[in-house]
């Protein structure tokens, strides 16, 4: 039984960081996603001013 009980506690603990892992990458993800729509939103606003003076 005592193997067992380890195995069992190895295979939470690597849950555990794999979930940790994964919140860590949903969060970068979203901010990188959301630098890139700011420079694509500066960088069209950009491009309509100068348009614009045109």
């Amino acid at each position: 039984m005592g193997i067992l009980d380890k195995v069992k506690r190895l295979g939470q603990k690597g849950s555990e960081k794999s979930i940790e892992f994964g919140k860590k990458g949903i969060e970068k993800g979203a901010e990188l996603g959301t630098k890139g729509y700011e420079g694509a939103k500066e960088a069209a606003k950009k491009g309509y001013e100068k348009d614009k003076k045109k």
